[in-house]
């Protein structure tokens, strides 16, 4: 954190590293900054509940926070939001599906491009990459997901 710190100190952006780096609040901080479509996760259990969607999510995909809070990311994102499981998706698709266990469990990053659907079942490709965010005992408690049409 006294690094992040000195940094901002260096760069002129004071203020900016008052968060620490990959943690809740610095996502949720940055929600709306750079155009991409971000959702936020809790990352326990099998099933991903949606905590927050930012504007660009909802300008992608047609959900809105309300839409959505508290529901699974896969089966959202799923035909139409029909809630397929993650077998039905992949196989639908041709391939294997996102997976977030990797991200949750052992607190690394992944990407991959699928095939999504939007709240009109308009089909759209997307490339997502999923983030770990973690608390102070380094837990991971929620994953940020980025989305690029």
């Amino acid at each position: 954190m006294g690094f992040c710190q000195q940094l901002e100190r260096a760069s002129g952006n004071e203020g900016m590293a008052q968060i620490v780096p990959n943690c809740l609040e610095m996502a949720l901080g940055t929600a709306n900054s750079d155009g991409y479509a971000k959702v936020i996760t809790l990352a326990k259990g099998t099933h991903f509940k949606i905590v927050s969607v930012n504007e660009a999510f909802t300008r992608v995909t047609g959900y809105t926070q309300l839409d959505v809070e508290g529901k699974d990311l896969r089966s959202v994102l799923s035909k139409g939001g029909e809630g397929e499981t993650e077998d039905e998706l992949g196989a639908r698709a041709g391939t294997t599906m996102h997976d977030f266990d990797p991200v949750a469990k052992k607190g690394v990053c992944a990407a991959s491009t699928n095939e999504h659907f939007d709240a009109k079942g308009r089909e759209f490709l997307a490339f997502m990459c999923s983030y770990p965010l973690s608390n102070l005992r380094n837990e991971v408690t929620h994953i940020l997901h980025v989305c690029q049409e």
